[in-house]
């Protein structure tokens, strides 16, 4: 009987991404214990000042980046083995950030304040989770930036280690406060610290690869400044849409829809594991590819596994929702119908991050922009058709908002490998 036989590159990607997965998936424990500590340690009123807070952050990280990271895979992955080069691209992205973080801090720290008293946060509080907000978002700055440096130089070990310090950080210092005092401004503390803490092995590590004291490079700057401004109309639009759920809950619903909502959501942690697999090996291997039937393949077969997994998922919790609900506490146990609309959100949701994720490791956003008057127009309907009153009817909005975002990732994908054949890159 003949044996199957694998090429050595085949044995390699194997050995590589179950290493890879392994360790992510200690990680990934690690950050779903201190999620489900803080579900059911806080109650829904300081739950709810958790998931604004966390929502709110994770809006300004995406206004402060607004494209510098395509361009950064874009550009890293034609220079990144030349030294000086790379520094340069590197230092000018970080210069670029400063000013977009500035810009995001202005924009989005009153939205912020507003949410948070206006569902029952004294002014002190809100002030300082605001502050403490902003200090999470200083190290993200950088991290945002660094990361891409042992992502390009396929340095899997420090990837692991970068990732896993914070989450053990987290944890242990979670489990202190679950013993002594926890509530929504100290657990916002403790993930802007353990970021802090991550930002500072980053920076270690990234100076043997690159140079700090580098020159910032105009050519690039202006390069990455043209991917900035072809994303920046995308980026501000998704960012509001990205934080809907939680807007239209504020409006339409209480504080208990929203700390609810922001537990279901704690369940998208499986797919971390998928997008650091994504984002640490996947997208920078994307990016250093220059064939066009390669790319094409490997495009379909990333986006193919990535809908495979969210379906065996979408069924696992399909059939056991009471178990996981379980998980969550008792005061979320009723929300079994929601459960499963909020994974097909999650997974919906993936899938089109996926996409997005490649189309911009090749920075081909070109058309980007068309996505904001299609995906209006798709919501104005629904606005008619579906019950914003009800947690269902939000998490509806949400999926079905996501369909135009779909159909244009596919035509960014088709019109980029245009433009690699146009440019012979076989």
């Amino acid at each position: 009987m003949r044996m199957l036989q694998f090429s050595p590159k085949a044995i390699y990607w194997c050995k590589t991404l179950s290493k890879f997965v392994s360790v992510q998936l200690i990680i990934q424990g690690l950050g779903f214990i201190s999620g489900l500590l803080i579900v059911r340690t806080l109650d829904k009123q300081q739950y709810a000042y958790f998931t604004i807070a966390n929502t709110m952050q994770g809006s300004m990280t995406v206004l402060s980046d607004s494209g510098i990271t395509a361009g950064l895979s874009a550009i890293g992955g034609r220079v990144w083995q030349n030294r000086d080069q790379f520094s340069q691209l590197i230092n000018t992205a970080l210069q670029l950030r400063i000013y977009l973080s500035i810009i995001s801090v202005v924009a989005v720290t009153p939205i912020t304040l507003w949410l948070l008293i206006s569902n029952g946060a004294s002014i002190l509080s809100a002030i300082l989770i605001v502050i403490v907000i902003i200090l999470g978002l200083n190290a993200q700055l950088t991290i945002g930036v660094l990361e891409i440096v042992p992502r390009l130089y396929s340095q899997i070990n420090r990837i692991q280690t970068i990732e896993l310090v914070p989450s053990v950080s987290r944890l242990v210092l979670l489990l202190c406060a679950y013993f002594t005092s926890l509530n929504a401004l100290i657990a916002v503390f403790i993930s802007s610290l353990s970021l802090l803490l991550k930002r500072s092995v980053l920076i270690k590590w990234v100076t043997q690869n690159i140079d700090s004291e580098a020159k910032t490079n105009q050519d690039y700057y202006h390069e990455i400044l043209a991917v900035i401004k072809s994303l920046s109309p995308n980026t501000i639009f998704y960012c509001i849409q990205g934080q809907i759920t939680v807007w239209l809950i504020s409006f339409f619903g209480n504080t208990q829809n929203i700390a609810e909502v922001g537990a279901l959501s704690r369940l998208a942690v499986i797919f971390s594991i998928i997008n650091s697999v994504i984002a640490g090996i996947i997208s920078p291997s994307f990016a250093r590819c220059h064939s066009v039937t390669l790319l094409h393949r490997k495009y379909w077969q990333i986006v193919g596994i990535s809908c495979f997994l969210g379906f065996c998922i979408l069924v696992f919790i399909a059939i056991f929702p009471v178990q996981i609900l379980w998980l969550l506490g008792e005061q979320y146990a009723h929300l079994q119908n929601e459960l499963f609309l909020i994974a097909l959100s999650t997974i919906f949701s993936h899938v089109v991050g996926v996409m997005w994720s490649l189309n911009c490791s090749k920075a081909w956003v070109s058309y980007s922009w068309f996505s904001i008057p299609s995906t209006l127009t798709t919501q104005i309907a629904l606005l008619f058709l579906i019950n914003l009153s009800t947690i269902e009817g939000v998490i509806m909005f949400g999926i079905l908002s996501n369909i135009p975002s779909l159909a244009l990732n596919i035509v960014l994908m088709y019109k980029g490998l245009a433009s690699y054949k146009a440019l012979d890159f076989e």
